[in-house]
C-alpha cells in the first residue's frame, strides 16, 4: 500500500531530475510507490533505466519519470495524462512505448500525483502548457524522432499548445496522438450555466468517480487505493477549461496532423460535437474510432487496449 505518508516521504528525497544522468537510487518510498502503480522494472517487462525528479514550471514543482531504453531506439514519447490522472496509472501505455522502441518521459501535472499545486485546480491551461514546454526544454538530448500522447485533458494541452505557443515549430515532434481529446464536456450546455451561477460563493463539489472504462478493478482501484486521487473538482479548474474552450474557438486553423483515437462510448466528453470542431481546426489531421470503448482508453479493459495499441502501433510504430 502507498499511502499518504509514503507521499511525502518520496517528495522530500527527490531532486532535480537530470534525463541525461545517472538513474534514480531505488529507495524504500520509490520502489513501493512504483510497484503499488505498476510501473517498477517487472511490470513493464523490459531492461531500462529509470529517472524521476524535480521540474520547476512557475510556481510550480513537477515531478517528471524517464524510462530510458539502453539504446536510443526508436525516439522518445513524451506522454500527458488526464484530469485527476497521474504518471503511475499510465502503465500499460508506458509498457506498449517501451515495447514500440521508444524510451517515455513523463510528468504529473500541477495539481496532479506528486506534483506540487492546489488539487486538480489550475488558474489556466496555459500553466499546463508552459508545464509541457520546462520538460520539453530539459530534453533537447534525448533521442528523436518525439512523439506526444495525451489524453483528455493531456490532449487539449497538446492542441493548446499548437494552436497559440508554436509547439510544432518549436520543439518539432514527429507525431501528435490524441486519446479521447477534451474540448467540451458531455452535459456542458447545461452545466456551464450551474457554473456560472455559483462560482462566485461555491469553490468546488464533491467529485464522483465515474465509470469512465470497462475495467472494474481500475476503478475500484482509484476509489479505494490511489491515495493521489483529488476528491472535488474545483470551480477554478472548470473556469480554466470555459477559458481554453474560447481560445480554441478564436485560433487559426494548423497544418499539423495529428491523430485522434476516440471510444464511441465515451461518456465524459462529447465527442460527437467535439471531432467536427477539432477536425476543423486541424484539417489535415485524422480520427480513429473504437467501437464501444470508453473515455479512459490508457486503462480499458485488455481487449479495447489491445484495439488502443493496435491502432498506435500504425500511427508511431516502426
Amino acid at each position: 500500500m502507498f499511502s499518504p505518508t509514503d507521499v511525502q516521504a518520496l517528495r522530500r528525497q527527490l531532486t532535480p531530475i537530470d534525463l541525461s544522468g545517472l538513474q534514480t537510487e531505488q529507495t524504500a518510498a520509490l520502489t513501493g510507490y512504483r510497484r503499488h502503480y505498476g510501473i517498477d522494472a517487472d511490470s513493464l517487462g523490459c531492461h531500462h533505466s529509470h529517472r524521476i525528479g524535480t521540474v520547476f514550471s512557475g510556481e510550480y514543482t513537477l515531478i517528471a519519470q524517464h524510462f530510458q531504453l539502453p539504446d536510443a531506439g526508436a525516439g522518445t514519447a513524451f506522454l500527458l495524462h488526464g484530469y485527476y490522472d497521474h504518471a503511475g496509472l499510465y502503465g500499460h501505455l508506458i509498457r506498449q512505448c517501451l515495447a514500440l522502441g521508444y524510451s517515455v518521459v513523463i510528468m504529473d501535472l500541477p495539481g496532479h500525483g506528486l506534483s506540487s499545486g492546489k488539487p486538480a485546480s489550475i488558474g489556466s491551461f496555459e500553466e499546463y502548457s508552459e508545464a509541457l514546454e520546462s520538460v520539453l526544454a530539459l530534453a533537447a538530448k534525448l533521442p528523436r524522432p518525439w512523439v506526444g500522447i495525451g489524453q483528455s485533458t493531456g490532449c487539449a494541452i497538446i492542441m493548446d499548445s499548437l494552436l497559440h505557443r508554436n509547439l510544432d515549430e518549436r520543439f518539432g515532434l514527429a507525431h501528435y496522438v490524441l486519446l479521447c481529446p477534451l474540448l467540451y464536456p458531455v452535459g456542458w450546455s447545461l452545466s456551464r450555466y450551474v457554473f456560472y451561477l455559483t462560482r462566485s460563493f461555491l469553490p468546488g463539489i464533491r467529485r464522483s468517480f465515474a465509470r469512465n472504462s470497462h475495467d472494474d478493478s481500475f476503478l475500484r482501484f482509484l476509489r479505494e487505493y490511489d491515495c493521489l486521487q483529488a476528491r472535488t473538482l474545483p470551480t477554478a479548474w472548470v473556469a480554466a477549461m470555459a477559458d481554453y474552450q474560447q481560445r480554441f474557438a478564436g485560433a487559426a486553423q494548423s497544418a499539423v496532423p495529428v491523430h485522434i483515437i476516440q471510444g464511441t462510448d465515451d461518456g465524459t466528453v462529447d465527442w460527437r460535437k467535439n471531432l467536427p470542431l477539432i477536425s476543423e481546426k486541424f484539417p489535415a489531421g485524422k480520427a480513429h474510432l473504437l467501437d464501444d470503448a470508453r473515455h479512459h482508453l490508457v486503462n480499458e479493459s485488455a481487449v479495447f487496449r489491445e484495439r488502443l495499441f493496435a491502432r498506435l502501433v500504425r500511427i508511431i510504430g516502426p
